[in-house]
């Protein structure tokens, strides 16, 4: 494994790669053609994601005093009519039953997760559109306006929705509206992304199969050096390792596309793939490595046997990581909700470290020795999986993810309407 090397590659897809754009095809075929030079099998899949075209996102207030607030549309929301929509305003809070005794014919601004039930409590009531606060206080004036995008939870929200920056929602209360006009031109369109799959036949075990996995699309304004170029270079490195050192075991890397929408590059790989799962014995997942300033973490979606052998060898190999069963907020809840063991590695940062999803994630506060260090534990692990006499990871999980399971399960179920995923009636679900 070559550090310099990967800090080459890590430079090279540290460009704005967000999901469905010409720029994450770019990055696809940057990871492919890497990864048929160094002579490995390497093949694009495409899958279709579904969005929103916004032209156009304003919020005005015309009473008592004229006013205007810069905002972003919310995707998969109603269009207002060309001229605009103008109705009462009050500010709902966590949108509590007390906060909607007098909402009818108003534009409400809530806090927190928009969910379907939400939305049909406020319909109910008679809302007519909803402004979603997000970001800091205390970020930067250049962040503040590198609001996250957002679409409406479910398929179809009935009513118009708008997200502003908190600073400028403490702004819009503070002038007591009672007269608001918003702007929401936007329409339905679908997208192509792509995952990447690289593949090492293993020997006399070949039909045992583990899959690496990263995801390599990033967030607007962000060029994802850390989020997650890190992990996209870390399993190109183990790629390079396992194809010096044939393993016994297959091995499957898989860079994800469309992660920072909802996980579904890594969702769609196991729906695709769903036949041949029960040959994929462990999940091995990265997002985010490397930062000088950090330490080292591991989720387990698996058995608390798995989570011990872990401990285990990091104690023998003097690897400092905090080791905790659960399901993590990537690609290897995908994998845990198809029935395959899994985990992610993270080199996490500490309290007023390095940023994500924002102009900040670049290589300033990465460092090569760093990423060294997820690196040289994970391929020891894997080498021992790979080449084990017997497979090793249970095919089963502990209580606690198992509880965490039925959890995103039913979030997803309110999420989508009440309505399984396509595919998915039996599975268990995932994210962020």
């Amino acid at each position: 494994m070559d550090k310099n090397r990967a800090w080459n590659l890590l430079e090279e897809i540290s460009f704005v790669r967000v999901a469905g754009t010409k720029e994450e095809l770019k990055a696809a075929n940057i990871l492919k053609d890497t990864a048929v030079k160094a002579g490995v099998e390497a093949v694009i899949e495409d899958f279709e994601i579904e969005g929103a075209a916004i032209s156009e996102a304003t919020l005005e207030v015309l009473e008592p005093e004229y006013c205007s607030f810069p905002v972003i549309g919310i995707g998969r929301t109603a269009a207002t009519k060309k001229d605009g929509l103008v109705a009462g305003f009050k500010y709902i809070e966590d949108g509590l039953d007390a906060n909607l005794t007098d909402i009818k014919d108003c534009i409400v601004l809530t806090q927190g997760r928009v969910t379907p039930a939400q939305i049909k409590k406020l319909t109910e009531k008679g809302a007519v559109g909803y402004i979603m606060i997000g970001g800091d206080f205390y970020e930067e004036d250049s962040i503040k306006h590198e609001l996250r995008p957002a679409n409406a939870f479910g398929k179809d929200c009935p009513i118009p929705g708008l997200k502003i920056h908190i600073d400028d929602a403490e702004k819009l209360v503070k002038c007591h509206p009672t007269k608001v006009k918003m702007v929401l031109k936007t329409r339905k369109k679908k997208g192509t992304s792509h995952n990447v799959i690289a593949t090492i036949e293993g020997t006399d075990l070949k039909d045992e199969i583990i899959a690496f996995s990263a995801h390599y699309d990033s967030v607007p304004y962000s060029k994802g050096s850390w989020d997650n170029g890190t992990g996209s270079i870390t399993i190109m490195e183990l790629m390079h390792y396992f194809n010096e050192n044939r393993p016994r075991r297959t091995m499957k890397f898989i860079w994800c596309g469309s992660e920072e929408i909802g996980l579904v590059g890594s969702r769609k790989f196991c729906e695709t793939h769903k036949d041949e799962l029960g040959k994929y014995i462990f999940n091995i997942n990265f997002d985010m490595t490397g930062v000088t300033l950090g330490y080292e973490h591991v989720c387990c979606s698996c058995s608390e046997d798995t989570l011990h052998a872990i401990e285990y060898l990091a104690n023998l190999e003097n690897y400092p990581v905090q080791a905790e069963l659960g399901m993590y907020s990537s690609d290897s809840s995908s994998f845990a909700n198809a029935g395959v063991p899994a985990c992610t590695f993270a080199r996490l940062n500490p309290r007023g470290g390095a940023q994500i999803h924002n102009h900040h994630d670049n290589m300033d506060h990465l460092d090569p020795d760093s990423f060294m260090i997820t690196l040289n534990f994970v391929a020891k692990f894997a080498d021992q999986i790979a080449n084990a006499a017997v497979n090793p990871i249970p095919r089963r999980f502990a209580d606690k993810v198992t509880k965490r399971m039925e959890e995103m399960k039913k979030f997803m179920a309110d999420r989508n309407e009440g309505k399984p995923e396509k595919g998915k009636k039996k599975e268990k679900e995932e994210k962020k």
